[in-house]
């Protein structure tokens, strides 16, 4: 019985430590090692808990969580393979800067490495794909430990909720019984207050970079994920120095509200098209790279001209794909995009940024009188989804197909929602579940997913969570039977017996099926109509439901070649 007081006393001072750094949400996989952990998370007052039987399903959710709410969440499982299981999520949340709390239960020290079941090598389970790793004490009751606790579940959190944000992970050694005192307190006793501060420059080293900047001839490139919020203040900025901006639909600013002329929402379709009479003398890049490959090649050209590359690394991470960088300023983004935007005193000329608008609406202009845009393909079903989110909304875009027709042709809306994705490790794993993570953070506003087929059958056990807990995510299903990117990259060229089996890979699945076998709602979609009115009834009538695109992989690529023999005629024309 001593031995119960103890854990239970030395887990609670754990999650009170969470709390007090701003853990108010947990994902639990349910086990037998890991049950203490989970009844003191379940019964904390302080701590909404959700339950997935599928860890790899329950890590992307936890993500989605985390991504929505832009707190960090706890994530608990069992000992053995349990753990392994949250490897691909925790690698997303790594590469895109999420804080997860990792809680893995463990085998005692005396029961390791002599065969005892359900255990394995925990210790440094995820090597670099995580912030910090803690091995836990063995529980203890007295004041001391319980003090260690809780300073590990503070400072953990803490930690992975510090830029450069990301997982974290705490492998606790549980000796049986296993069932904690549950007659003891679980209300929250303690709290610390944690008061940091932000990377600024000085003064001078301030209006240093704004000479710099003001009245050149300058490209704004922003990569990485950011609010509605944060993006306006990046096309402000674009707007104070008369340049144009360059970004991917993460980034939301063709979706934050603010209608610029000065948004190059398709920069991918002309930016390789055109003859630029003057090359910028200034690109100031923030964060990743840009999904569109266009981009980096235009990007990379200008390594002959002499062009002045800044990088703005507010991760201290390097992570500049084309090593170009030429100044470096590692300091928090916002603060410095509102300080320079405050002190922009001379704007470029607008003769610089009248051909980058002359381009954008060009390009604009070939995508709306093409017959094929007003026809129910995929293309334009992804236009119409970006078209039809309703302000606050929540838009979740898989990768492959889905977030490039996005990036590619969606102009500029009114409308500020909020447009989320997994671009971190760049995969279809955990699409679902992490979609569903962002739905239940915000239930009550319009939740859509945007999805391929074999993204969707690869999390389809994360279906299960929108059941359980009543999740109103509608779901628009891109179906063209098997891997439509490939249709587009260099493994096309292949003869159709090795392209079909290894990158075609169809499935043939009847999707009606799983949405029945998961009580969602479907609809096939037969016209753009059709589709238009589905996706208008979301915005008042919000539910589980699939609705599905049939698509086909050689019409989209005939769609995209005709957009771009179309273009270049225009631009050529406007030479």
């Amino acid at each position: 019985m001593t031995n119960q007081i103890d854990m239970t006393r030395y887990l609670h001072s754990f999650v009170e430590g969470m709390i007090s750094s701003g853990v108010s949400q947990a994902v639990i996989s349910p086990g037998s090692r890991s049950t203490p952990l989970a009844l003191l998370l379940h019964r904390q007052e302080k701590i909404e808990t959700f339950v997935e039987v599928d860890e790899r399903s329950a890590a992307f959710f936890a993500l989605g969580l985390s991504k929505a709410s832009n707190k960090p969440v706890a994530l608990l499982c069992t000992s053995g393979t349990a753990a392994a299981n949250y490897y691909p999520a925790i690698c997303e949340a790594k590469a895109s800067h999420v804080p997860l709390i990792i809680l893995t239960t463990d085998r005692p020290h005396e029961l390791r490495q002599v065969g005892a079941p359900q255990s394995m090598d925990q210790l440094q389970l995820f090597q670099n794909h995580v912030k910090l790793f803690v091995e836990m004490a063995i529980p203890e009751g007295t004041k001391e430990m319980q003090d260690y606790a809780y300073w590990q579940g503070m400072r953990s959190t803490d930690t992975a909720s510090q830029m450069p944000k990301g997982p974290v992970h705490l492998n606790f050694p549980l000796r049986e019984p296993l069932l904690p005192d549950l007659s003891s307190s679980l209300k929250t006793k303690r709290q610390t207050e944690i008061i940091a501060g932000k990377p600024q420059l000085t003064e001078k080293q301030l209006i240093q970079c704004i000479n710099a900047l003001q009245g050149k001839k300058g490209v704004l490139v922003v990569g990485g994920s950011h609010t509605p919020k944060e993006a306006r203040l990046f096309v402000e900025l674009a707007e104070a120095l008369n340049w144009p901006i360059i970004s991917d639909p993460l980034t939301n600013i063709t979706s934050c509200g603010l209608d610029s002329s000065l948004i190059m929402s398709c920069a991918d379709l002309f930016i390789q098209e055109v003859t630029m009479i003057h090359r910028p003398e200034v690109v100031v890049r923030f964060g990743m790279l840009p999904i569109s490959k266009n981009t980096m090649f235009w990007l990379r050209s200008l390594e002959k001209t002499e062009t002045i590359i800044y990088f703005v690394d507010e991760t201290g991470e390097w992570q500049d794909q084309l090593k170009q960088t030429q100044v470096a300023i590692q300091v928090q983004e916002q603060p410095f995009l509102q300080a320079v935007k405050e002190n922009i005193t001379v704007k470029t000329s607008g003769s610089w940024t009248a051909q980058w608008i002359k381009w954008q609406k060009i390009t604009e202009q070939v995508l709306e009188e093409l017959a094929e845009m007003n026809q129910l393909n995929e293309t334009s079903a992804s236009l119409l989804v970006h078209k039809q989110m309703m302000a606050d909304g929540q838009l979740f875009v898989s990768n492959s197909n889905a977030i490039r027709f996005i990036d590619r042709f969606a102009a500029v809306e009114n409308t500020s929602y909020h447009l989320f994705g997994n671009r971190g490790i760049n995969g279809i794993d955990g699409i679902v579940s992490t979609a569903l993570g962002m739905c239940a953070t915000n239930p009550k506003r319009q939740n859509i997913l945007l999805i391929g087929d074999l993204a969707l059958y690869h999390d389809m056990n994360g279906l299960l969570l929108a059941q359980r807990y009543h999740l109103p995510l509608t779901i628009i299903l891109l179906n063209n039977n098997g891997g439509g990117i490939f249709s587009f990259l260099s493994q096309r060229e292949l003869e159709k017996e090795d392209f079909e089996p290894i990158f075609g890979t169809p499935i043939d699945l009847d999707f009606s099926l799983v949405a029945k076998l998961y009580g969602a709602e479907y609809t096939k979609a037969e016209t753009l109509e059709q589709l238009d009115l589905l996706l208008e009834q979301t915005k008042t009538e919000p539910k589980f439901q699939l609705i599905e695109i049939i698509g086909d992989r050689e019409k989209n690529v005939r769609l995209q070649e005709q957009i771009m023999n179309v273009l270049k005629e225009k631009l050529e024309q406007d030479r």
